[in-house]
């Protein structure tokens, strides 16, 4: 009989058990789609807060580095991301991929390249995938980031791949660099970029494409909330040093953080140079990589991963 009885009690102990783990990973879920380093950040990466995508001349974008163009990427939503999550105890592991279609005539890569030209629309097809290591506290029994991996965004099937080979952020002012050259490397939030509101950083970027040429922009000032005084997210485009080598000067006074400590998001977008200036035979292929960056004082704390 005590045997019968602890048949009947095993599949009722698995079920909490399997209950108590769904339950954790709806929890992580929910804490990384709102925490400042993760969730917003990666949608911003990859989708232009600029205009309307069918008027020639309602995109703010300057064009004294590289030859006439103007472009936006629309991306469909709602977007369905896929969170995996292994959970060890008081850690876990968390892959979050995602993947940006855009398609005419409402949505994709608007293009125009000749002042009298037309607005070319090419098809977007793009998968993310970033990683994330996570510790439940014992002082606040909550989930917090480890680290994380920059979100490795890449045109899946296309016949030109883009490759980021480094991306580096130097402040000369204060013999500072931060270099990430490889898209699984995990970075602590207190190894993350972290600058100070009067620094002017120097960016630099090497990248190539098969069988084409490209163009390196950068996204940054993504990550602040709406209605507190701070610019929308800014699309710039680098200087050229070389066929794989692009170089531009941030300042990041220019994201006009007016509350620090604070996170806020970067990516540098290496664009075919076929989906900048072909024709309307031409197709979309890009690679971008994001990445939180931190800016603080010397005396603050870092910001919580938490939503604020």
């Amino acid at each position: 009989m005590k045997y019968a009885r602890l048949w009947t009690l095993l599949p009722l102990a698995i079920l909490i058990i399997a209950a108590c783990g769904k339950n954790e990973e709806a929890e992580i879920q929910a804490f990384l789609e709102k925490s400042p380093y993760v969730g917003e950040g990666t949608l911003q990466s990859a989708d232009d807060s600029t205009g309307t995508p069918k008027a020639l001349f309602s995109w703010n974008m300057p064009t004294d580095t590289i030859r006439y163009v103007k472009w936006v990427r629309w991306i469909q939503r709602p977007i369905d991301w896929e969170f995996k999550i292994d959970i060890h105890g008081d850690s876990a592991n968390v892959t979050i991929t995602a993947y940006f279609h855009g398609a005419p005539p409402g949505y994709g890569f608007f293009v125009n390249n000749d002042t009298l030209g037309p607005i070319y629309t090419r098809t977007i097809s793009d998968s993310v995938i970033r990683k994330v290591k996570l510790y439940k506290s014992t002082t606040d029994d909550k989930w917090h980031i480890t680290s994380i991996t920059v979100a490795d965004i890449h045109t899946a099937g296309t016949q030109h791949p883009v490759t980021i080979t480094e991306i580096r952020a130097k402040v000369a002012s204060r013999n500072y660099e931060f270099v990430v050259n490889d898209p699984n490397k995990y970075f602590t939030k207190d190894s993350l970029p972290t600058f100070l509101p009067n620094d002017t950083v120097e960016v630099t970027v090497i990248c190539s494409a098969q069988g084409d040429s490209t163009w390196a922009f950068l996204h940054h000032g993504a990550g602040h909330k709406p209605g507190v005084g701070l610019k929308r997210h800014w699309r710039q485009p680098f200087y050229r040093e070389n066929m794989t080598t692009f170089k531009r000067t941030w300042i990041i006074a220019d994201d006009s953080v007016l509350v620090t400590p604070a996170v806020r998001h970067a990516a540098v977008d290496v664009v075919g140079w076929q989906t900048l200036f072909g024709d309307s035979t031409a197709t979309y292929y890009a690679r971008a990589w994001g990445l939180p960056y931190i800016v603080k004082k010397t005396n603050e704390q870092i910001p919580s991963d938490e939503e604020q």
